[in-house]
């Protein structure tokens, strides 16, 4: 239904909004929710601007627009911080791209303008031995370990809350009861917001 089709257009733009990492591109979703925008503008000129109909569509349309910008906006503001970072593990074929066609060009293109930029006015006025700085140990990388606050959709039995590298205690397994509200740390929980069972808040 189309309420349920926005629900899950909410829910990705706030598992978008809180993650510290760029998550997959639901482009589906976004060409479905394009679509309905068109489809609304048709229907709004058929009506006269003081018809109560109008009104309703109207709010409806802006109403989509937002949140539809919005989450295209979030993922652009990623790309430049971590553009770098992710052209670089794309290159190492270290992760799979969560980046559409469109995104990763841009990507590619905002980096390769910082680095000329970077080039140009401070890296080759550095003295010889400081010139051969490598951009991708420099750059910004998703702060995987923060606390994120989140919602349990889906009942998670036996969840690692300790995955730490250098983490030399006991791990520390819970389970997550459906509706339960909590702050956890991201890097262990990223599989079960990524299949939907958790929800960002």
């Amino acid at each position: 239904t189309p309420t349920q089709v926005f629900q899950k257009l909410e829910e990705v733009w706030l598992n978008e909004k809180f993650a510290p990492e760029l998550l997959m591109y639901e482009g589906a979703l976004v060409d479905c929710f394009i679509d309905q925008m068109q489809y609304m503008e048709n229907i709004l000129r058929k009506y006269q601007k003081e018809d109560f109909r109008f009104i309703v569509h109207k709010m409806e349309l802006d109403r989509i627009r937002y949140f539809l910008s919005s989450y295209l906006r979030i993922r652009l503001e990623k790309i430049e911080k971590f553009g770098a970072h992710m052209l670089h593990e794309e290159s190492e074929d270290l992760a799979v791209t969560n980046m559409s066609a469109e995104e990763r060009v841009f990507a590619y293109r905002y980096v390769t303008n910082l680095k000329d930029y970077l080039r140009s006015t401070a890296i080759k006025k550095m003295p010889p031995n400081m010139q051969f700085l490598k951009f991708e140990e420099i750059v910004c990388k998703p702060q995987m370990d923060q606390s994120v606050f989140v919602k349990v959709k889906k009942e998670c039995l036996g969840v690692i809350l300790e995955e730490f590298d250098d983490y030399d205690g006991d791990e520390e397994i819970v389970d997550l009861a459906v509706g339960s509200q909590h702050v956890l740390r991201y890097r262990p929980i990223t599989t079960l917001i990524k299949n939907g069972s958790l929800q960002l808040m």
